[in-house]
């Protein structure tokens, strides 16, 4: 509490209340709480830029825009969002606006704003307690900062400073500069995130050298029902608010994974306001997009909420072949059934047509050395086709007991599959003769995915021994279930890799399908996490875990059938926070997650125990400028012991595993080692900055790097800068990704890899008009040529996208 009263105006508040207490006669009008003090009032229209975001915050901005002082207490603002005020006003004028729909009135006198419910009581209670334990709006959409005062991915509103681990959060407006419209985006502009593609043209992405898991991914907190979101059927972005990434093991959030790190993506809410945006986008090679997101309150008193948001993209690409059209569907409600208790209700549909679709890339010369052909080749027949699609049913219901304790029961489920009949091709290439690679064969896939997750959560706060601690415990439950058909046919066509033939052969008719299994996928669990303030700069954070894991795999047609259980595993987590002054912290954590092997067997038939990862961290972070910068520096350790690797001793005995009867034992161990440097926010008045660099060194006793995929260096950097005065319509910016190079053995004195590069981008936009925005995006802006993935001799091999240019028109109404 302290130190909270050393950098915000609580006791100047607390001043107020004493002496109000002495005099009563002032009571009614004075117990009130300053934002900010300004020195002197501006009569005149001044140029305002504030977008809807929440009052509060947009509050803080008309104070700091106009040069006013504000009082306000933060009781009677809670939860109400501001209408946006752009153009020049007078600040009256403007806080009109920026009140509309809120049922608020003000009184405007000298240098000071007073703000005062419609029904306005004697009662306000200004206490320090009060007001301290206010948690401030995680939400990202109108802010205009590439940062975030609190997250939500560990379960309770956290802000990063208060976070014992590294968590990056791609906010929204950022998603909105860089137009990013997908998560496979996304998590490419993401510090610390590595790119790499695997079969079936899913793609994988890496943290600190091991892979982001399906089960790494979350929903709005709900672990375990997502299916790869970055692969089959890659997210649409327009429906989320952010996207908070965790690096470093996350068992007490998902408990069996990989310790690379978890994915949570949060969904845009409703507001009472009324509110129209209008999104269209055109770019190099034929790339279309629309979007349309409408909402506002549904009944009288804006207790019923509700948005809908449509988009539909038709994409062009510079590979041969390709085109993807790509239509999306969201509506969410929210409904206040009393004033402690909301409902949430929500529907996404979301399906994809890609024609072209390639599965494996492009090969390498046998003896390790990239192919240098035209970027746009695809090693594709022209009747390739990748049809995905799900329906997912989302609902909620959150409820405040009293000022300390909070609840939240959520559930998730959705249903949806692909399509796929591809031809397909491999073959490391002859450097001298230039053959090799083929077309092997053609597939028929289908796949059904349901999955559903709920997920129960109580928070609260204490008093203890004179200190204020917070406590959340919850249970969650998942299941996946997966049934996959197949009809493969064997091929052997030769390609010209000069002159790929697209007409090569006519697409077959699909044979019976000769495999069919069903996996399961159930885990459920209990988790405890406890803040504990064990002195003013101290804060101790101990959790633990208990999971239970069921993985059943059927095999329908063409194979036999197993089931892994796991019982009551425990995952222990503890971090302590010791802050070093008001701005600064120094911390450290210790966790550990399990990733099940149920797919490897040993000699005796039995499915392999879990491998087990241990992540160590520690380091400082910092809130800066009244906590629109946060910066960080973080040193990593990762040990993942008993990782399955080939039983030597008794190969060719387990043919339960594959035909070559392969058994497997856990003996592997995986390090991984760094250092992680990010900044993230507002560095200058105007100037938004995203940054992360990453030094990460990764070894397997089996020898060589866990993942060679993995760089030894990497930068990801965005930026966005407003120009003030005369010149605040425009605004520039850009981004950078740079890595260096890696190197895999391929055996037999072969290696291969991909060198390193940097690709640049830039933005341009000019305000228009109160309403509109027109902005020019360019990616890749020096044309670099190189391999974003490197993964084999014969396949999985990927060009980086060439230039290219999207011309965004955006209007908010």
């Amino acid at each position: 509490m302290q130190r909270l009263q050393r950098r915000c105006p609580l006791r100047l508040a607390w001043l107020m209340k004493q002496l109000l207490h002495r005099r009563p006669a002032l009571l009614a009008g004075a117990a009130l709480l300053p934002l900010m003090i300004s020195t002197q009032a501006q009569a005149r229209e001044i140029s305002f830029d504030i977008p809807a975001q929440p009052l509060w915050s947009a509050l803080q901005e008309w104070g700091r825009q106009s040069d006013f002082q504000v009082l306000v207490n933060p009781d009677d603002i809670q939860g109400k969002t501001s209408s946006p005020v752009q153009g020049r006003y007078s600040p009256e004028q403007a806080v009109q606006i920026l009140l509309r729909h809120t049922q608020i009135n003000y009184s405007l006198a000298g240098d000071t704003l007073t703000l005062v419910m419609t029904q306005t009581s004697s009662t306000l209670d200004i206490t320090p307690t009060s007001i301290s334990a206010e948690p401030l709006d995680p939400t990202t959409e109108g802010t205009g900062s590439y940062t975030t005062p609190m997250l939500t991915i560990g379960k309770s509103a956290e802000s990063l400073r208060r976070t014992p681990q590294s968590v990056t959060v791609m906010t929204r407006q950022l998603m909105d500069d860089r137009n990013l419209t997908s998560l496979d985006q996304v998590l490419a502009q993401t510090p610390g995130m590595t790119f790499g593609q695997r079969n079936y043209g899913s793609h994988l992405y890496q943290s600190r050298g091991f892979a982001v898991n399906d089960e790494s991914y979350m929903m709005d907190g709900i672990p375990g029902q997502a299916y790869n979101p970055t692969a089959w059927l890659p997210t649409d972005m327009a429906i989320y608010d952010r996207v908070e990434v965790l690096r470093g093991a996350a068992g007490l959030l998902i408990g069996a994974g990989s310790p690379g790190g978890a994915v949570n993506l949060v969904r845009k809410h409703a507001s009472a306001e009324p509110r129209l945006t209008l999104i269209a986008r055109a770019g190099s090679w034929d790339n279309y997009r629309l979007d349309l997101d409408a909402g506002g309150k549904l009944n009288d008193d804006g207790s019923v909420r509700g948005r809908f948001i449509t988009a539909y993209e038709d994409d062009g690409s510079y590979l041969d072949e390709k085109h993807t059209s790509a239509p999306l569907f969201y509506g969410i409600v929210d409904i206040d059934l009393d004033e402690d208790t909301v409902l949430t209700t929500s529907l996404r549909r979301q399906t994809s047509d890609v024609r072209g679709y390639s599965i494996f890339g492009l090969p390498r010369y046998s003896d390790g050395t990239a192919l240098d052909v035209p970027r746009s080749t695809a090693l594709v027949q022209d009747w390739n086709r990748h049809q995905p699609e799900i329906t997912e049913v989302f609902g909620e219901i959150a409820h405040r007991f009293n000022d300390d304790w909070t609840g939240k029961l959520s559930l998730i489920h959705s249903e949806g599959g692909f399509h796929q009949s591809i031809a397909y091709a491999r073959g490391a290439v002859d450097p001298v003769t230039g053959s090799g690679s083929q077309f092997r064969g053609v597939e028929f896939r289908h796949t059904d995915i349901d999955s559903t997750g709920v997920d129960s959560v109580l928070d609260g706060h204490f008093e203890l021994f004179g200190q204020a601690h917070q406590i959340s415990s919850g249970v969650n439950w998942s299941r996946q279930t997966v049934l996959e058909k197949r009809a493969p046919l064997a091929l052997r066509i030769p390609i010209d890799l000069e002159d790929v033939d697209h007409d090569a052969f006519p697409k077959p008719a699909r044979p019976a399908w000769s495999a069919i299994n069903r996996v399961v996928d159930e885990r459920y669990g209990m988790f405890t996490k406890a803040n504990l303030h064990l002195a003013d700069p101290l804060a101790l954070i101990l959790g633990a875990r208990l999971s239970w894991y069921t993985y059943d795999f059927d095999y329908r047609i063409g194979g036999g059938d197993f089931t892994d259980h796991q019982q009551a595993r425990v995952t222990p987590f503890a971090g302590l926070i010791y802050d070093l002054d008001d701005d600064w912290s120094w911390y450290a954590s210790y966790t550990d997650i399990f990733q099940p092997q149920s797919i490897y067997r040993s000699v005796d038939g039995s499915t392999l125990d879990p491998s087990i990862g241990a992540s160590y961290e520690t380091g400082i972070k910092g809130e800066l400028l009244d906590k629109r910068l946060n910066v960080s520096a973080a040193l990593f350790y990762i040990r993942q012991k008993g990782v399955y690797a080939i039983d030597t001793a008794s190969d060719g005995k387990c043919l339960t595993n594959d035909v070559a009867g392969t058994c497997y034992v856990n003996s592997t161990v995986q390090r991984s080692r760094g250092i992680e440097l990010e900044t993230s926010g507002e560095v200058l008045p105007g100037l938004q900055v995203l940054a992360g660099y990453t030094f990460n060194l990764t070894r397997s006793s089996t020898g060589g790097a866990v993942s060679p995929e993995t760089p030894k260096h990497l930068l990801r950097a965005s930026a966005s800068y407003t120009l003030p005065g005369a010149w605040d319509r425009l605004s520039i910016g850009g981004g950078v990704s740079a890595q260096s190079g890696y190197r895999n053995d391929a055996g037999q004195g072969v290696d291969y890899g991909a060198a390193g590069y940097a690709v640049w981008d830039a933005r341009i936009a000019w305000k228009l008009d109160e309403h509109w925005t027109l902005g020019l995006n360019g990616d890749n802006l020096f044309d670099r040529k190189y391999y974003a993935a490197a993964a084999a001799l014969d396949r999985g091999n990927l060009y980086g996208d060439p230039r290219s240019y999207m011309l965004t028109l955006r209007g908010d109404f």
